[in-house]
């Protein structure tokens, strides 16, 4: 069951894509320097009433009733699979529920089989990867009209293409101030192009396209919106792309940094994050401390990242903080990967005194254990927890829990120094961190924890290189006071 326009434009081009597509259609529509040929929008976009008939039949005849492939999963989540196909086959039998199946697919944007099944039941359910024939339909408003697109699974890199071809012609031919959720458009248009093109072409592409949109439309929210997700875009794009971070970014806090639609403290956030990735990259030392800074100060980062996570997935990992934990991959969380760089950068500066503030004052600075060593009256009753920590931490990773400490220290010890070994890198990671915190607590005169750290370092953690730059700088340091 296919469109008219689509029908007709699998029979012009024969299901090809790319260079043959665009020779096909250059003579009937429009071409630009962006992505080649466009279609007219005009021919389309559906009155709402259409697109409620066309919605409701064709899921319909795609998921009107459930076959062979999903009973295993019908029966895991406990559901009766022949009352589940009288209900489906019910629904669809009163013409009355196609207001309301598309009210719901037009507040999603798009609906898979799983989200049909939920939306009838009330109760969420893991399907296998589609065996209907529809991947999806995806349901977008634009004026008073609707852009309805099918994804098929036959010839499904020929709809991928035709939906991005829609979605960059209505960019290019409709008001953005038509298109409802252009952002989430946008997002559904790179998504659509990916599985065609590199990463560094689709956002060349999307950079071209949002500089055209920017030209043709008035200041507003959603012209702001296009813009972050522009730099994002360049931030996950590879190394061509990232070097033009900075420059986007200026060129963003220039344009927006006054009247109704200004950058707030989120989107200021984002972007503050964002150069100071790219700062590490640069190994630009001063800049990584004044985002780094900026970034904890009045917990910024802290308050922003689960919007920042929803609305900017590709910018910021989800992983959730291990506080109580000292040996663990420190690039996984956001949060313990910007402590562990800007200690590590106030290190190489000898700003002791702030970096002594970063540990003294935030957790994910070190780990639950030596934070409360700080904090705590009586310190030295309480250092065995350190040891404590630390073998519980390389028991979880050798052996998945803490309670085979003995045989798991056994593994370590034998894999942990070796380059092929899975635990080189976390190990590492984890030892040029102690040895920093080693430095700021020596400068702190926090001579118990010291000792005690130490011991515990170049008992489980040691590697020479890094043991040997802090035993020079112990050296130095105790040279200067004497």
């Amino acid at each position: 069951m296919l469109l008219p326009f689509d029908e007709q434009l699998l029979k012009e081009t024969q299901g090809q894509i790319g260079v043959e597509l665009e020779k096909r259609l250059r003579e009937t529509c429009d071409e630009t320097s962006i992505w080649g040929v466009t279609f007219d929008s005009e021919s389309f976009l559906f009155e709402q009433e259409r697109a409620e008939k066309f919605c409701f039949l064709l899921l319909k005849n795609y998921w009107g009733k459930v076959n062979l492939f999903f009973y295993d999963s019908f029966h895991e989540a406990n559901f009766n699979v022949e009352v589940v196909n009288e209900k489906i086959q019910q629904f669809f039998n009163e013409q009355e529920n196609k207001k309301a199946l598309f009210a719901f697919i037009h507040k999603q944007g798009e609906i898979r089989f799983s989200q049909l099944i939920e939306f009838l039941f009330a109760k969420s359910i893991q399907t296998p990867v589609s065996e209907t024939g529809l991947e999806r339909l995806i349901v977008y408003k634009v004026g008073e009209r609707y852009f309805v697109q099918p994804l098929y699974s036959d010839q499904s890199v020929f709809w991928e293409y035709i939906t991005a071809k829609k979605i960059y012609s209505l960019y290019l031919q409709q008001s953005l101030s038509v298109i409802e959720r252009p952002l989430q458009m946008m997002r559904t248009f790179k998504l659509m192009l990916q599985p065609q093109f590199s990463k560094n072409r689709v956002a060349t592409m999307i950079h071209k396209l949002v500089q055209h949109i920017d030209y043709e439309n008035p200041k507003s929210y959603a012209l702001k919106q296009l813009h972050l997700f522009n730099i994002c875009s360049h931030f996950s794009s590879g190394r061509r792309h990232f070097k033009k971070l900075r420059k986007c970014v200026a060129n963003v806090q220039s344009e927006w940094n006054q009247g109704g639609f200004a950058l707030n403290d989120k989107e200021q956030t984002l972007l503050s994050y964002m150069l100071f990735q790219e700062a590490i990259v640069r190994n630009d030392n001063a800049t990584i401390m004044k985002h780094g800074l900026h970034l904890i100060e009045e917990e910024r980062l802290s308050n922003h990242a689960i919007e920042l996570i929803v609305d900017y997935e590709d910018v910021l990992q989800s992983m959730s903080p291990q506080p109580h934990a000292l040996v663990k991959n420190y690039n996984e969380n956001y949060l313990e990967h910007l402590f562990f760089v800007l200690i590590d950068t106030l290190v190489k500066e000898e700003q002791w005194q702030q970096a002594f503030e970063l540990v003294n004052c935030y957790e994910l600075a070190t780990c639950s254990a030596i934070f409360e060593l700080l904090q705590a009256q009586n310190p030295q009753s309480m250092l065995h927890v350190i040891e404590a920590t630390v073998q519980q931490d390389i028991a979880v990773l050798v052996d998945g829990t803490a309670q085979n400490i003995r045989d798991s220290l056994v593994t370590w010890h034998a894999q942990y120094e070796e380059k092929n070994s899975e635990y080189y890198e976390m190990a590492k990671m984890t030892s040029r961190h102690v040895c920093n915190l080693l430095k700021i607590l020596f400068y702190a005169e926090q001579d118990l924890l010291v000792e005690k750290l130490l011991a515990v370092y170049k008992k489980y953690l040691l590697f020479p290189a890094h043991f040997e730059n802090l035993r020079q700088f112990i050296e130095q340091r105790t040279a200067l006071t004497v």
